[in-house]
């Protein structure tokens, strides 16, 4: 409830999440299931690696789905799931569209391996959207945070001021990308669970 004092009276108005606004984006999509406490843990998880203040999305104003996190300094959009890709990519490319934000789904195992987590991404640009798929999170020794491709393709950045995208690969060979994504893991369960992490 919020309430206006206008000079000619006081205007009462109540804001109250319609199930229809978190429904389904495009007819015939599964609804995105409401997020739980590990998706929550996720989303905030990324905020943190962006060094950035996440507001929960409740009313869905970035956004059309349901939970979410509006990083809002680089102005990204976090969503997490246990459900398998392809699962969701459409509401994500309708969402990139309507809001011109990227979107970052982070996909987790239900149970006992909430740390294997993909990610998927959208990136709106000037008139087309750039897809990258299946990617994993990467520690560097410094302790910077990257989303690496597990086949080829472009490394991201994450930056308190945004996403950086280049086609250079923070890792010199698959020793080291093995060791990069496994220092993140441990890094994201020492996150989730609390304790000590490197």
């Amino acid at each position: 409830m919020t309430n206006f004092y206008p000079p000619n009276g006081a205007i009462d108005l109540m804001i109250e999440p319609r199930p229809a606004m978190l429904g389904r984006v495009i007819k015939g999509s599964v609804t995105l299931p409401t997020a739980t406490r590990t998706d929550l843990k996720l989303m905030r998880y990324v905020a943190s690696l962006m060094h950035s203040r996440a507001t929960r999305d409740v009313l869905n104003m970035a956004g059309f789905l349901a939970d979410s996190l509006f990083i809002a300094t680089p102005g990204v959009i976090v969503r997490a799931t246990a459900c398998a890709a392809p699962l969701f990519l459409a509401e994500m490319e309708a969402e990139a569209i309507a809001t011109r934000h990227p979107v970052v789904l982070l996909r987790h195992s239900r149970g006992h391996s909430e740390t294997d987590v993909t990610i998927d991404l959208v990136l709106p640009s000037d008139g087309d959207l750039k897809w990258l798929e299946d990617y994993r999170l990467f520690r560097g020794l410094s302790g910077d945070s990257w989303l690496v491709p597990s086949g080829d393709g472009p490394s991201v950045r994450l930056l308190p001021h945004g996403l950086f995208l280049t086609e250079h690969s923070p890792y010199a060979d698959d020793w080291d990308q093995t060791a990069g994504i496994e220092r993140a893991s441990a890094h994201l369960d020492a996150h989730l669970r609390g304790g000590w992490s490197w």
